[in-house]
């Protein structure tokens, strides 16, 4: 395995060869992120990137050594074995224990299971993981296609840095956010070692996102990957696939698991689960808003509140926010008040956003820690699952709070009528 260093050495040289582009390292910046940057698509770039995709969903199998990093120097080590179909497995682990936690596909169902005493998950709670701290494991059923790797490797609790680029599209998963790319384009040849690459940027979301592949003309594998996620703090990460044996053989041993005698199934709590219940009194806030002014929402007493928090890179978010906007514009006059909220991301992004959409409800804009704190310590006891909603009674009370997009809307529309709204049938 290559020193840590080594793969941050490797980026600053890039970052010579890519026209100034800063690969070693991003600011925090805001000023890092212009409309400038959107790229227009190259039809060359982006047979290249496709050609990437058709290649790992081919193989009939794929094993490799996935490196994560980030500027401060924390590596997480990842070794994946991916077979068809839907038979894989992770291992997990990073630079500073020998501890490896697993992830297993035996073709019907995930296993999740830990090397000694569980880490500590956000979902987690101090009475609930005495309970679970050890022997235990998780256990869910696979569907082909529809299963995300990456989605799960929070459960392993012992990496700093997620992979980039999913295992499952291996299996024909398809990445939400796909079908946000509005741009590829080259940024020329390079060799890593003695493997020529053609380097391809990703435009995501107007380049809130952007991912660069370094793919091999050998096999048309990347070889590195480096992601860039334009928030209120810049975040940077790379992932450095090494040990690449593409159609090898997988030990069959590998791909199977079973619990030790003694150990229980664990139901990990969903983010539902941690919310705040019905009736206990909404925690008032007073923050920053989208057009310079603040809001408190406890003037919004005498009032029905949907409150919800969002981030612009959410392909959910993205599917609520419209029928906010309506719903706020069909019951404004019956008493609804629909308020946003978002602490993650940059402000022009957001803004910008928010009147491409003509999303005019108010909306928190505020990325102070006073206002992550509201989100994380009051709202969501840390799980960062956005969107994130509330129903609020005229009198400050919590009616329901819930997790996601949900086609029809049925549970939020009777938590609202629940809060008092009349809500017409359509």
């Amino acid at each position: 395995m290559k020193n840590k260093i080594d793969v941050w050495i490797i980026i600053a040289v890039a970052s010579l060869i890519l026209e100034g582009w800063a690969l070693y390292a991003v600011s925090a910046s805001p000023e890092h992120w212009r409309p400038a940057m959107i790229v227009e698509n190259d039809p060359t770039a982006r047979a290249l990137y496709d050609e990437m995709i058709k290649t790992i969903r081919k193989a009939e199998s794929l094993s490799y050594t996935s490196i994560c990093s980030a500027p401060d120097g924390r590596v997480s080590i990842y070794g994946v074995l991916l077979k068809k179909s839907n038979f894989f497995r992770v291992e997990a682990s990073n630079d500073a224990s020998s501890k490896i936690n697993t992830l297993v596909g035996d073709g019907k169902w995930l296993w999740i299971f830990w090397d000694g005493i569980r880490p500590y998950l956000k979902v987690d709670d101090a009475e609930g993981r005495k309970k679970t701290q050890s022997e235990v494991y998780i256990k869910k059923p696979l569907a082909t296609g529809r299963n995300s790797i990456g989605n799960e490797i929070d459960l392993l609790g012992l990496t700093w840095y997620g992979i980039i680029l999913d295992p499952s599209i291996f299996h024909g998963y398809i990445d939400p956010l796909e079908s946000y790319i509005d741009g590829v384009r080259s940024r020329g040849p390079y060799y890593i070692g003695d493997q020529e690459c053609d380097i391809i940027e990703v435009s995501y979301m107007k380049a809130q996102r952007t991912r660069y592949f370094w793919i091999s003309r050998e096999n048309q594998l990347p070889l590195m990957m480096k992601e860039i996620l334009r928030l209120s703090d810049n975040q940077v990460r790379i992932e450095e696939w090494s040990d690449v044996a593409l159609n090898g053989l997988v030990p069959e041993n590998k791909l199977e698991w079973s619990p030790p005698d003694g150990w229980q199934q664990w139901d990990v709590p969903g983010p539902d689960d941690v919310l705040l219940t019905a009736g206990l009194k909404a925690p008032d806030f007073d923050l920053l808003s989208a057009d310079g002014g603040r809001i408190k929402l406890s003037d919004y007493r005498g009032k029905v509140v949907w409150l919800c928090f969002w981030q612009y890179g959410c392909p959910c978010c993205r599917q609520v926010l419209p029928y906010l906007q309506k719903l706020q514009e069909q019951y404004q006059d019956e008493g609804l008040e629909i308020l946003g909220f978002n602490c993650a991301d940059d402000k022009r992004i957001a803004q910008r956003y928010l009147s491409e959409n003509a999303l005019t409800f108010p909306n928190v804009l505020d990325s102070t820690n006073k206002a992550k704190n509201v989100m994380l310590r009051d709202y969501s006891n840390k799980t960062q699952t956005v969107p994130l909603h509330y129903i609020i009674d005229s009198q400050g009370n919590v009616v329901d709070a819930w997790c996601g997009y949900e086609e029809g809307h049925k549970h939020a529309l009777a938590a609202l009528m629940k809060a008092g709204l009349q809500i017409k049938k359509e």
